[in-house]
């Protein structure tokens, strides 16, 4: 499998105070546990078990997710901010492994 790979797509301006639509996807298999390989093994269950985002070192939105979810899930959410900043993402594995992006949010 390929290294997961994140993405963020912010609004091109964001005025303060003013929410803004977020929108964030992960390239990720998300395997239920569930499922067979050719062989008829069970293929482990590895998913994207949980999502945050913080903003100037506080949680703007944290999320637990099922294996009921899509591959390459993709989370859209609202937000405002009061001044330029830092955006943080984790998406963290079941097997351990966080895979992070920052993007800096400019307001004018």
């Amino acid at each position: 499998m390929a290294e997961p790979t994140p993405r963020v797509k912010l609004p091109r301006s964001i005025e303060p105070g003013v929410p803004f639509t977020v929108k964030t996807r992960i390239t990720h298999p998300m395997h239920t546990g569930e499922r067979h390989d050719s062989e008829g093994a069970l293929v482990p269950r590895r998913i994207i078990n949980r999502f945050v985002v913080s903003y100037g070192g506080e949680v703007v939105i944290s999320v637990n997710l099922e294996p009921a979810v899509s591959a390459d899930p993709y989370i859209q959410f609202e937000m405002a901010v009061p001044a330029s900043g830092l955006l943080e993402f984790q998406w963290f594995d079941d097997d351990g492994s966080v895979y992070s992006l920052q993007k800096q949010v400019e307001v004018g």
